[in-house]
């Protein structure tokens, strides 16, 4: 099971899937083994607007300059206080959940994707996105360990936050 991130900050990146292009500004866990890097185009779009942000698995990385990379910690324990898979609770809100995914962006607070139990009728609900400050650890939920696969992998989504 994967327990760092492989790619430093600031990194100039390229997905080799698709040949996008642009800085390392945020890196996301899964509690599934996967690990998926945030990368922001160096230019703008033909009418003057920032490019959107998109995200790629590591798997599909390639590390194009790293000479202006933030040289920092890299192990999920010693970057995120609140463990992947977590039981966790948001202090305004009161949503209660387990910790999916985590991000760690440049320039802003580490993010942690919750994800409630199923309804009353057994259908999923959909998760939320929260800062770290606002939750609460509640519960040993469930260990990365306990779904660890011999393959490493996840759905893919483009929601992450931006």
């Amino acid at each position: 099971m994967q327990t760092k991130f492989k790619y430093p900050m600031k990194a100039v990146a390229k997905d080799e899937v698709s040949g996008f292009e642009g800085i390392i500004i945020a890196r996301n866990a899964h509690l599934f083994g996967c690990a998926q890097y945030g990368l922001a185009p160096q230019e703008l779009a033909s009418d003057g607007s920032p490019k959107k942000t998109e995200y790629f698995d590591e798997s599909r990385i390639q590390i194009l300059d790293d000479s202006n990379a933030v040289v920092g910690e890299d192990e999920y324990k010693n970057i995120f206080a609140i463990s992947l898979g977590a039981q966790v609770h948001d202090k305004v809100s009161g949503f209660e959940g387990k910790a999916l995914v985590v991000i760690e962006n440049l320039h802003n607070c580490n993010q942690y994707y919750v994800e409630p139990p199923v309804d009353k009728d057994g259908k999923p609900r959909d998760g939320q996105w929260y800062d770290e400050g606002r939750l609460n650890v509640i519960g040993k939920g469930i260990a990365p360990e306990e779904v660890a696969a011999t393959k490493r992998g996840s759905v893919f989504s483009r929601d992450l936050p931006r």
